[in-house]
């Protein structure tokens, strides 16, 4: 009897607790279509990142094309992830910052990883006839969609975020500027 009263005690605070009001995060909707992008987005970066890792020249035009079509999935998703996150048109609050600027700090890494896996692997798409050509093209187009969600990023971020938020960006277009260097990428 006794057993059944303290399961019964801990049942009746577990149900307590799980029907107490939560706090939910005040972010609006806008913000939230962007974190929900940017998160799209990365799992694309890593998707297309972990098919570079194992591409080898052998793989030759077909490999290529599994490449391009990675990288035009990547393309999609930043595609959306640049028109969410520029939908918002008003510095962001200090919550919602933290939730788009806390995970723009864990993807740069991913970026920059995946920009250092694009240019190691230069020397076997150029064994490969148009592979180069391809990624060349491919890079330029995800370079535009990175600084467009940049400049949309920036314009919105709270003052004392400023100078963190610019340090990201600034670590991204480093690693564009070597990438195009590697490929014999102008502008």
């Amino acid at each position: 009897m006794r057993a059944f009263s303290v399961l019964a005690t801990i049942t009746a605070v577990a149900l307590s607790v799980s029907a107490a009001p939560q706090n939910k995060r005040a972010i609006s909707d806008n913000v939230q279509s962007c974190v929900n992008g940017l998160t799209s987005s990365n799992v694309k970066l890593l998707e297309l990142s972990e098919a570079l890792k194992v591409f080898k020249r052998a793989d030759g035009y077909t490999g290529a094309l599994s490449l391009h079509t990675h990288e035009q999935a990547l393309d999609a998703a930043f595609n959306i992830t640049s028109t969410d996150c520029c939908a918002i048109t008003s510095t962001v609050s200090d919550e919602e910052a933290t939730a788009i600027f806390g995970l723009v700090g864990d993807f740069v890494p991913d970026i920059i990883n995946s920009f250092d896996i694009i240019i190691s692997k230069k020397p076997e798409l150029d064994a490969i006839f148009l592979a180069t050509s391809i990624a060349k093209a491919d890079i330029k187009t995800l370079s535009g969609y990175l600084r467009q969600v940049d400049g949309c990023l920036i314009a919105v971020t709270p003052e004392p975020l400023l100078a963190t938020v610019q340090s990201y960006m600034d670590t991204i277009d480093t690693k564009l500027i070597a990438t195009y260097a590697a490929y014999n990428i102008t502008s």
